[in-house]
């Protein structure tokens, strides 16, 4: 765990590194608002399955919804937010046991985008079904496991070729504006963390505690599509191969496996000097091998609905800078 957490460490240095080195792009493609500060306000949906593929099982938490603020600084290389969970009321009173931290840091410039996704998870209902298919009953009739805890966490950058025209800031967080439609390939690395904890049958009839670390490369392609005068709609996709390995009772297995990961982002942004208003979405699937005993398909879904006002935009003059508050 610590050779895991000094690569961590470097590779958050590394993002830092990338996201505050930039310069400026094609002044025809994409608009800077020159704002010092921005804050927003949203609601967000979460989601987080993990299939045993040995047993056949999918454990799922509680639906996630709730509200949440974040702020950005220019001087500081990744947005920042805190998000309050609102607990869903229902006659099960194990449906509100279920507890979670879910984070993420998004560092974007012209050249690199770069995020850090860190995910627990506490309590988990036991289903043959996926989330997506589960029709006949509520999900907070289904068999409850309290004691599985799950922690995951990831890190994933990727290169933007076109970064003279293209801006995937613009595209996901709506720190830019594309103003021509434009898209990019891009090329990277990750990192992926996972763990898992139970008391319950989840390997051989007997407590477990798994851990798999994937370190791979991936690539994709992003694109912006600009219609009308304030209306921008953004795709990107990436697919990975990862190579992994399982830690169990502190033995490291000497079997590397490879695996596939898939990771889309969608968003759409209604864009104005200092207002935007928004919706973002983004899909995971990571293959983790948890020895010969378990395989795992972590499945993680994300919908924010995002309501964004940027502080102390400049006008006029570089030199000139003023700050707005009225409409």
């Amino acid at each position: 765990m610590n050779n895991t957490l000094r690569l961590a460490t470097l590779i958050a240095l590394v993002l830092t590194f990338c996201t505050l080195y930039g310069t400026a792009q094609n002044a025809n493609y994409v608009k800077k608002y020159g704002h010092l500060l921005s804050v927003k306000s949203f609601l967000y949906n979460d989601e987080f399955t993990f299939r045993n593929k040995s047993t056949g099982l999918n454990y799922i938490p509680a639906l996630h919804s709730g509200v949440g603020v974040g702020v950005w600084c220019k001087y500081f290389p990744f947005d920042v937010c805190y998000r309050q969970e609102v607990s869903p009321i229902g006659p099960d009173k194990n449906y509100n046991s279920v507890k979670s931290t879910d984070m993420q840091l998004r560092g974007y410039n012209r050249f690199f985008a770069g995020d850090i996704y860190i995910q627990r998870y506490s309590g988990f209902y036991e289903s043959i079904e996926d989330r997506f298919h589960i029709k006949s009953r509520e999900i907070g009739e289904l068999p409850y496991n309290p004691d599985i805890k799950v922690s995951q966490f990831d890190m994933v950058g990727k290169y933007i070729f076109n970064n003279e025209e293209f801006s995937y800031k613009a595209g996901f967080t709506a720190g830019e504006r594309q103003l021509v439609s434009q898209g990019s390939a891009t090329v990277g690395a990750a990192l992926y963390y996972l763990r898992i904890r139970s008391d319950s049958l989840l390997l051989k009839e007997q407590s477990c505690d798994l851990r798999s670390c994937n370190i791979g490369v991936n690539g994709g392609y992003a694109y912006n599509y600009i219609f009308g005068k304030h209306s921008t709609l953004f795709a990107s996709g990436m697919i990975g191969l990862n190579a992994s390995t399982s830690i169990f009772k502190g033995w490291v297995s000497d079997r590397i496996h490879l695996s596939p990961v898939f990771h889309f982002k969608g968003a759409y942004w209604l864009n104005y000097d200092k207002w935007s208003f928004g919706v973002t979405t983004t899909y995971n699937i990571i293959h983790h091998s948890l020895g010969d005993e378990m395989t795992v398909f972590v499945h993680t879904r994300r919908t924010e609905i995002t309501v964004m006002r940027r502080i102390w935009v400049r006008t006029g003059s570089k030199d000139k800078t003023i700050q707005q508050n009225t409409l």
